[in-house]
């Protein structure tokens, strides 16, 4: 009998196919990694140094205002960074300091600030020294006293052309030496051993917070001269007067310091802004607002164990961490850092800030924003504003980066152009910029949502012409929740960006809704009643929500976690604030008048979720107060040991990267200034005054023209030329009232018609006088209509049904008004009248040309 033996474990003719299977699979690896490093090589950079020139306009005897230049032409209209001061003589003086930059030509133009009038269009001869170029002009007078005017100098080098913006003003009686006299007193006297005169001009707060990098006028005196910090001015101050009146002037000073720490030496941006009356008693400082922040680098940040030591900066900082708490990515002083305590590195992501002494380094009109980040460090960001160095540099727009934490580098993704300022830009910014997993994104820019496909560079308009009250954003900016109407709809879209999936929440029979905001990732929205729409005192209609709905959206089905509804009181518009949700309401009595009631809150009983990286402050002897972030917790026996400081290498796109998206908005939008900064853009007239009341700011629209100042003059006598048309003279008193107004700017049409056809106070005056802008102020108190009066313009303030005045001036203690039924003026305390009035919701009509 034969045998047979039988080898235990894998047939050898198995094995030898694995092998070879083996082989195949490493020599395909190796060959396509070599393949992909061939056909895309990527240049590996560090951020370049700026080069553009810059231009300094002398004013005054020693201010200096710097302007820095743009490769593109810019919106000239919202380049408003200073206005410069002309002498009697209107003469311009500039030096450009070419840094290396080959200068052929140097001109100006002179705009009125509309932009639509052209006043000149010159050449300019110059000289050169050492790299400074010097010309001076004698603006054309043609330039009308206290009139603003749009200058723009351009430099030509061969064939690229650089252009500077400014604005221009020839004052009179606004004392505007003095005030800055008064302002350079004010700094300087800040920055010396005894600051004590300052004591008269400052308003002390027991609730103003105590450190430097935010000082006001409500701050105690050892704040406001920098208490023990010992830092010394590096360079001059650049001077940029932002608004010039006869009321007051309100200017920004920004500069840098310089400190040493134990050898170390540390650097500080500072911007001062002042608002300053004058009288012929004394100077007044009606606002003073600082703020000083650290540049970040190796020699100014400092750990102990688990805790990040950041100095001088906003605590409330922008920042982002991974689960566990060990690496952390924050933005400070417009640079971008990354923190890995398992690594021991501190790395600079990001950031413009070559030499902290060169001011176009420091230039800080750009902002950065975080968009993710995960375990490893690896993140996604937007750098968007003024490029101040780079393959963009001289250009406005918005920059997508991706940061890959193993490559360490960060990469250009796309960069879209703008033509607006960066005020403007950031002021308009949309929270919707969403990144997907397989490199989609979704962003809006100026009403439109654009989608692109970073991976084959397309990119499409999905909605345009979406106003600001249309959509609401999620904090994670995953979620957009929209309605096709301006102000409320049978249905609200909903759409998830990271899968693309959508669908509706929709009205019951005879309601409306409407998208309000987000509280995370769940919608917060309004619904109404169609028979509640009404109309107030001035033809406005008013959408009164009777009931506010929060629902889980992420679920797909828009499921209600909570509704808020009260008897009585309507809904007009929410707010969020730390995890507060505070609601505007209103009521509507038996006769349909509407009043302002009080507000109401929601608070998310759940709150912020425990981060696992803490930002808090402690106490600094020299620096008053700091900021430190708390990571998570070493392990036991486990030192910090000494922490690198690293610049990752930046990867940028080609061309072809690079789009413009033009603006889709229709509606008049309106802009707050305070001091040189938009804290504000909206579309809601009411929202724009108020927000500018309450930080003495003022308010122009996209035209763009002043149509609001907190300043105006102590008194106005009564405005003369108040009659009502004969064809009026015996309609009703609201009918009387619109006559008067009319008659007072040269119309005359016979109003009791237009209002018993159907027309309104605003349709009337919209329809009669075709070249003013008609301003529906119900809702403002007294004192901010008061300003129209101030233009010499009457405001039309309803009393009830078909009945209303017209405010035509005021004192001190009283205001003016014209009784349309006894063509009287007649007179009311300022106490009285604002209670009338608000008695009947503050319905108030005015215009401005």
């Amino acid at each position: 009998m034969k045998l047979q033996f039988y080898k235990k474990g894998i047939p050898t003719e198995i094995l030898k196919r694995l092998a070879i299977l083996l082989v195949v699979f490493v020599v395909s690896v190796v060959f396509f990694e070599v393949v992909t490093n061939i056909s895309e090589p990527q240049e590996v950079l560090a951020q370049a140094s700026p080069t553009l020139p810059t231009v300094t306009i002398d004013y005054l005897g020693d201010a200096t205002t710097e302007l820095h230049g743009y490769v593109t032409e810019m919106d000239p209209a919202y380049m408003r960074d200073a206005i410069i001061p002309l002498d009697s003589k209107r003469n311009v003086s500039i030096t450009v300091d070419s840094k290396d930059y080959d200068v052929d030509g140097l001109s100006y133009e002179i705009r009125s600030l509309d932009t639509q009038r052209n006043i000149s269009n010159n050449q300019l001869e110059f000289t050169s020294e050492d790299g400074l170029l010097k010309a001076s002009f004698q603006a054309e007078n043609l330039i009308e006293k206290n009139e603003e005017y749009l200058l723009i100098l351009t430099i030509t080098s061969g064939d690229q052309e650089i252009y500077y913006y400014t604005r221009i003003m020839q004052p009179e009686g606004c004392n505007e030496e003095e005030i800055l006299d008064f302002a350079q007193y004010f700094h300087n006297t800040a920055l010396s051993e005894d600051a004590s005169d300052l004591a008269t001009y400052i308003e002390p707060s027991s609730s103003a917070s105590e450190d430097l990098n935010h000082v006001t006028i409500n701050s105690n005196l050892a704040q406001i001269s920098y208490g023990g910090f010992d830092g010394t001015q590096v360079g001059d101050v650049n001077t940029a007067i932002t608004d010039i009146s006869s009321n007051y002037i309100s200017l920004t000073f920004t500069y840098l310091l310089n400190r040493d720490n134990s050898g170390k030496s540390e650097y500080y941006t500072c911007v001062e802004d002042f608002r300053i009356r004058y009288t012929s008693d004394r100077l007044y400082l009606l606002s003073y607002d600082r703020t000083m922040e650290q540049i970040l680098d190796d020699q100014s940040v400092s750990y102990s164990q688990n805790v990040l030591n950041i100095g001088i900066t906003d605590p409330d900082l922008q920042y982002m961490s991974n689960e566990t708490g060990t690496i952390v990515s924050f933005v400070q002083n417009g640079s971008l850092y990354e923190y890995n305590q398992t690594d021991r590195t501190l790395k600079q992501i990001f950031s413009f800030v070559d030499d902290p002494t060169d001011s176009r380094s420091i230039y800080n009109q750009h902002q950065i924003l975080l968009l993710n980040i995960d375990e490893s460090g690896t993140m996604d960001y937007v750098v968007y504003g003024y490029m101040n160095s780079g393959s963009h540099e001289g250009e406005c727009g918005i920059n997508l980066y991706h940061y890959d934490a193993i490559e360490d580098t960060s990469s250009e993704q796309v960069f879209i152009t703008s033509t607006s300022s960066y005020q403007i830009l950031n002021a308009n910014f949309s929270e919707l910029l969403y990144e997907t997993a397989d490199n989609q994104f979704y962003i809006m820019v100026n009403g439109t949502l654009l989608y692109m496909n970073l991976n084959e560079l397309t990119t499409k308009e999905l909605m345009t012409g979406l106003d600001d009250a249309q959509y609401a954003v999620s904090a994670s900016r995953r979620y957009l929740a929209w309605m096709d109407q301006e102000d409320m709809s049978d249905s609200i879209h909903i759409m998830d960006l990271e899968t693309g999936n959508s669908y509706d929440i929709t009205a019951s029979k005879g309601q409306l809704l409407k998208p309000l905001a987000f509280l995370d990732d769940d919608l917060i929205y309004g619904t109404l009643n169609e028979n509640d729409i009404t109309i107030d005192g001035a033809g406005s209609t008013v959408y009164p929500m009777y009931k506010l709905t929060i629902a889980d959206i992420s679920s797909g089905s828009g499921r209600e976690l909570m509704t808020y509804q009260k008897k009585g009181y309507y809904i007009t518009d929410v707010s969020i604030e730390s995890y507060t949700i505070y609601l505007d309401r209103i009521q509507i009595d038996s006769e349909g008048i509407i009043t302002t009631a009080d507000g109401d809150t929601i608070k998310n009983s759940a709150g912020e979720q425990n981060k696992a990286v803490d930002v808090s402050t402690i106490s600094d002897d020299a620096k008053e107060q700091v900021v430190v972030l708390t990571m998570a917790e070493l392990e036991e026996d486990e030192k910090l040991g000494k922490v690198d400081y690293d610049v990752p290498g930046l990867v940028l796109a080609d061309g072809s990267h690079s789009i413009s998206v033009a603006s889709a908005t229709s509606s008049t939008q309106y802009f707050v200034y305070v001091g040189s900064k938009v804290s504000l853009a909206t579309d809601d007239l009411n929202r724009a005054i108020t927000e500018a009341d309450e930080n003495m700011g003022i308010v122009l629209d996209n035209t763009p023209k002043y149509v609001w100042k907190r300043g105006r003059k102590s008194y106005q006598n009564a405005i003369t030329g108040i009659a009502v048309g004969s064809s009026d003279s015996e309609a009703s008193g609201s009918a009387r009232a619109l006559s008067a107004m009319l008659v007072q700017a040269g119309e005359n049409v016979q109003v009791h018609t237009l209002l018993e056809s159907g027309e309104t106070p605003i349709s009337v005056l919209s329809k009669t006088l075709k070249d003013y802008d008609i301003l529906d102020l119900t809702g403002l108190s007294l004192s901010q209509v008061l300003y129209y009066v101030n233009l010499g313009t009457p405001v039309y303030a309803y009393t009830g049904d078909d009945t209303a005045v017209l405010i035509v001036g005021y004192d001190a203690s009283s205001i003016i008004y014209f009784d349309p039924m006894t063509s009287q003026n007649q007179k009311m305390s300022l106490t009285e009248a604002s209670d009338y009035f608000e008695s009947f919701g503050n319905v108030f009509v005015s215009y401005i040309q």
